[in-house]
């Protein structure tokens, strides 16, 4: 009787071990374009001038195209 019993609980591990399981599954995250990296918001107010954020984008420098970063800005 322990003999089956043994025999059926390595059954069960090797079945559960056969599995694949959500947590080991791989996570691939693609994000496409200028992520908010303000820490404001998309404006505020520095001693009476009020900076807005001005979002990343594609830039011609020397023959080649760049990306410039978003950054803060007054207008």
């Amino acid at each position: 009787m322990k003999y089956k019993l043994a025999v059926l609980l390595a059954a069960l591990m090797c079945a559960g071990a056969m599995v694949p399981k959500t947590a080991d599954a791989l996570r691939i995250n693609i994000a496409i374009g200028d992520r908010p990296y303000y820490t404001h918001g998309p404006w505020y107010w520095n001693n009476g001038v009020r900076w807005y954020w001005i979002p990343g984008h594609f830039a011609w420098r020397h023959h080649h195209q760049v990306w410039i970063p978003g950054h803060y800005a007054a207008r």
